[in-house]
C-alpha cells in the first residue's frame, strides 16, 4: 500500500472521495444478492481509507471491519464510528500482508488500491489470503484504472472537486509517463489535494507512488492461477446491468470474484 501525504489528512480525503458512495455501497448489496452466501452480512473493506464504504454500510445494519495501512485514516474511522453509534472495526494492515484474523461473507478492495500489488507473486499472495478469510461462495469485489486508450498508457489525468460546507477539495490523480517501466508493468502516479478553505488556498502533495498497471485477460489468468477464485462477472460501472467490453468505454474494471 502506499504512505502517500495526503492520506496524513483523513477529513480531506473523505470530503474529496465522498461522491459516488451510495452507488458504489448499493452495488455490493446487488452481488451479495445475485451471487453471494445466503444472508450475507459480515464485510470486510481492504484498503479502508476515510471509511465511506464502511459508515453507509454500516448504517444499512452491515457488521463492517476495515483495514488500512494509514493510522491516521484508522484513527478518523474509529472517531466517526464512535460519533455515530455504528458497528464498525477498524484497524491497520497491509494490502500485502492481511494480518487481520476472523470469517467474513465478502470483501471488496475498492478505489484502485489493488494497483499497489505490484507482482504476480503479491496478487497470488494476496487472492489466498483473502480467499481464506471468507466462506465458501464468499465474494471478492475489487476495482482498478483501465487505459482508456493503448498509446496513452500512464499518461492520463482525472480531477474533480467535492465541497462540505465551505471547505472545497479539488483532487487531482496525475500519472508520470516517464517513469513507465514496460517489462515490470508499472508506473508511479501521484494524488494532489488542493484546499480552499477559510479564505485560503493550501496544495498537498501526496508523492509519486509506484503502482502496477492490470489489463483485464491478464487479471483474469491470475485469478484463475490463484485457484481459490472463480470471475463471476466483469463491470465498467458500479452496475450489474453494465458489463466490461470493448464496446463500453469505461477507466476502470471491477471484477466479481467467488471463492470456490
Amino acid at each position: 500500500m502506499s504512505n502517500s501525504e495526503v492520506y496524513r489528512y483523513p477529513r480531506y480525503y473523505a470530503i474529496g472521495y465522498q461522491w459516488n458512495t451510495q452507488q458504489e455501497c448499493q452495488f455490493i448489496q446487488s452481488c451479495l444478492t445475485a451471487y453471494g452466501p445466503a444472508q450475507a452480512k459480515r464485510l470486510l473493506d481492504i484498503g479502508c481509507g476515510s471509511g465511506r464504504h464502511l459508515q453507509w454500510l454500516a448504517m444499512q445494519g452491515y457488521p463492517m471491519t476495515g483495514v488500512d495501512l494509514s493510522s491516521e485514516m484508522v484513527a478518523f474511522v474509529q472517531e466517526q464510528a464512535s460519533q455515530n453509534h455504528l458497528s464498525i472495526a477498524v484497524s491497520i494492515d497491509d494490502l500485502r500482508e492481511l494480518s487481520i484474523q476472523g470469517t467474513f461473507d465478502a470483501a471488496y478492495c475498492f478505489m484502485d488500491t489493488f494497483r499497489f500489488l505490484l507482482t504476480n507473486e503479491e496478487v497470488l499472495k494476496h487472492l489466498r489470503k483473502v480467499a481464506e478469510l471468507l466462506v465458501p461462495g464468499g465474494l471478492y469485489l475489487t476495482d482498478f484504472w483501465i487505459p482508456s486508450q493503448w498509446d496513452q498508457i500512464a499518461s492520463e489525468i482525472h480531477q474533480w472537486e467535492q465541497t462540505s460546507g465551505s471547505t472545497l477539495v479539488r483532487v487531482f490523480y496525475v500519472q508520470h509517463p516517464e517513469s513507465v517501466d514496460p517489462v515490470a508493468q508499472t508506473f508511479e502516479d501521484e494524488l494532489v489535494f488542493e484546499i480552499e478553505e477559510a479564505g485560503q488556498t493550501k496544495q498537498i502533495r501526496g508523492g509519486r507512488t509506484r503502482t502496477r498497471l492490470f489489463m483485464p485477460q491478464e487479471f483474469r489468468l491470475l485469478v484463475e492461477h490463484s485457484g481459490v477464485f472463480d470471475c463471476v462477472s466483469t463491470h465498467g460501472e458500479f452496475d450489474l446491468s453494465k458489463p466490461f467490453d470493448s464496446f463500453y468505454h469505461s477507466w476502470r474494471m471491477i471484477t466479481v470474484l467467488k471463492k470456490r
